[in-house]
């Protein structure tokens, strides 16, 4: 008797390797399907958001509080990832109206790679000078101004930053 052909399993191997890239296709579409995820933004996207935001934005105050004791808003002012060598970036927004007990505090976050300062270099009498000092990538720096007036000020490393802030009294 004539022992039977053996079978390589070449079939069984296409098979789990159809299976295995099934497995991985799926796993990979419910990550990104799933609530919050997202995937993560290149450097090219974030310039080209950061670059699409005027630097004339302002920011407006809310006049609706719910009691006495309610906080003044922070405004929110960045130094965009590109903006330490790309002269055509700014502070965003670069330019800000603040109102005295609604929306008197700036948070500067740097959320770019290179190293800035925010330096003021001109306040109104009676107003004081601020300087963050050297800020990291991901450090903060935050103000609070209580002198109406205009404020201007600079990174002390990258001269083409520029920002100005309009400080009025509350009605």
């Amino acid at each position: 008797m004539k022992a039977p052909a053996k079978r390589h399993g070449l079939g069984t191997g296409v098979i789990f390797f159809v299976v295995m890239a099934l497995v991985v296709l799926l796993a990979g579409v419910a990550y990104y399907a799933s609530p919050g995820s997202a995937p993560p933004a290149s450097s090219h996207q974030t310039m080209f958001q950061a670059s699409a935001t005027p630097a004339t934005t302002t920011s407006q105050a809310s006049t609706t509080t719910s009691s006495a004791s309610a906080q003044p808003e922070m405004v929110h002012v960045s130094m965009p990832y590109g903006v330490g060598t790309n002269q055509s970036f700014n502070f965003q927004p670069g330019t800000i109206d603040l109102v005295i007990g609604i929306n008197n505090t700036v948070i500067w976050t740097n959320k770019d790679s290179a190293p800035h300062v925010v330096s003021v270099m001109s306040v109104p009498s009676g107003a004081a000078k601020f300087d963050s000092g050297n800020m990291v990538p991901g450090a903060t720096f935050t103000h609070t101004f209580t002198v109406p007036g205009i404020y201007k000020y600079d990174c002390t490393y990258h001269y083409w930053m520029l920002g100005t802030i309009e400080v009025s009294q509350a009605a």
